[in-house]
């Protein structure tokens, strides 16, 4: 078990890091400077540092001034505490081994601990005489090597090249996600929300590349499913609650409301009512928009597990993650399912899918993979067969 220095003025931004270093496997060395990080090399042994640091601040480049007399191949990782590009770049130029965006998480810092762990610094070696007359052998085996490695990619490039080509015409329809585990899916008409229970964050992306616009922390929920009703953001939420957020630039928390059924896992409004599915009771319930989100109506879920719900404008639509398909139900008779469209990509068992958001043409399903967590998210795009949108 590897020791992890962290370097942090703020002791809250202190204590998560050392929980998140913990939490990775790791023994965590903390220090509220660097004079007293500096102590921990004699006697703690740390094998790396973590810095949390702001734009304006310089701990980074002061703490590998020191550790160039000190410990001149330990690596410095630096923790932000804002999405700055240019200071990042500044950083990594300055020495800093790796920088990590917020918010942090064992998800983000994960990987850049484990990479600086391998780092061994550069060395040199000594060279007797007959090293070296091995050495002439060795490096004409090398060129060798390096020639038949030449050819072998060059006809492996063409071909790549001219797979390439052949695609290009092949629409996109699944995306992976920059993190790992996906909770909740809607959409705004011009960019798709997703939550993430892990990093405990709300994520925006763009509907053609899928490329992060925003992300904003919840420090106190851990998001789910998810709808926007009324100019606001409702969001399924644990410990058992639903809270309604405003589309402001930190997603401010104007309502807070205890869920009165089992912890909702689907959510969407038809405009007027506010619809939730509870599957451990295989119930669909039809609420309105009051204190207390009333349930006004209950139905029985016509499928085996409903995971999420949207609305697409006369019908709604569930995503059974029991029999993988997705069922229309009709709003007067949502017990009944008018139409089931199969979705093979989740009957692999590598998927399983948590959140639906319908726009014109088709859907986005989004799922965590299966074992969970072990790798990125993923986002698909569902079109609704010609002759399925006819039938609408």
């Amino acid at each position: 078990m590897a020791d992890i220095g962290i370097i942090a003025r703020d002791a809250i931004a202190r204590g998560e890091l050392r929980l998140i270093v913990e939490e990775l496997g790791y023994r965590a060395v903390p220090a509220k400077d660097i004079k007293t990080a500096l102590e921990a090399l004699g006697t703690e042994r740390p094998k790396l540092f973590v810095v949390a640091q702001s734009e304006a601040e310089n701990i980074s480049e002061s703490l590998l001034a020191e550790l160039e007399r000190e410990a001149p191949f330990l690596p410095v990782i630096t923790a932000m505490r804002e999405r700055k590009a240019a200071r990042a770049m500044e950083l990594m130029r300055a020495g800093v081994f790796e920088v990590v965006a917020p918010p942090w998480s064992a998800e983000s810092l994960g990987p850049c601990l484990s990479k600086a762990l391998r780092f061994k610094g550069t060395q040199m070696e000594v060279v007797s005489p007959a090293e070296e007359k091995k050495g002439v052998l060795q490096y004409f085996l090398l060129a060798f090597a390096l020639l038949v490695f030449a050819v072998g990619y060059s006809a492996y490039d063409k071909r790549s090249k001219l797979a390439l080509k052949a695609g290009l015409d092949r629409p996109v329809t699944e995306w992976d996600l920059p993190y790992n585990h996906p909770s909740g899916l809607a959409f705004d008409g011009k960019t798709l929300w997703v939550s993430d229970w892990f990093s405990q964050s709300m994520y925006t992306h763009h509907t053609g590349d899928l490329k992060v616009l925003r992300t904003v922390h919840f420090p106190r929920e851990i998001p789910g499913a998810m709808t926007f009703a009324g100019d606001a953001l409702w969001v399924a939420a644990q410990p058992r609650s639903i809270i309604k957020h405003m589309l402001d630039d930190t997603l401010k928390v104007v309502g807070r409301f205890k869920d009165a059924r089992p912890q909702s896992v689907a959510m969407t409004y038809d405009g007027l009512y506010l619809w939730t599915i509870d599957h451990q009771k295989g119930m669909m319930h039809k609420r309105i928009l009051n204190e207390g989100l009333s349930v006004v109506e209950s139905f029985k879920y016509p499928g085996a597990k409903g995971v999420a719900l949207t609305f697409d404008g006369q019908a709604l639509w569930s995503l059974d993650g029991g029999n993988k398909e997705l069922l229309r139900h009709e709003l007067s008779r949502p017990a009944r399912a008018t139409k089931r469209l199969p979705l093979p990509m989740y009957r692999g068992g590598d998927w399983k899918p948590t959140g639906l958001a319908f726009r014109d043409g088709g859907f986005w399903t989004v799922a965590e993979s299966i074992p969970k967590g072990e790798r990125p998210g993923r986002i698909f795009w569902h079109e609704i067969p010609k002759d399925e949108a006819k039938d609408k």
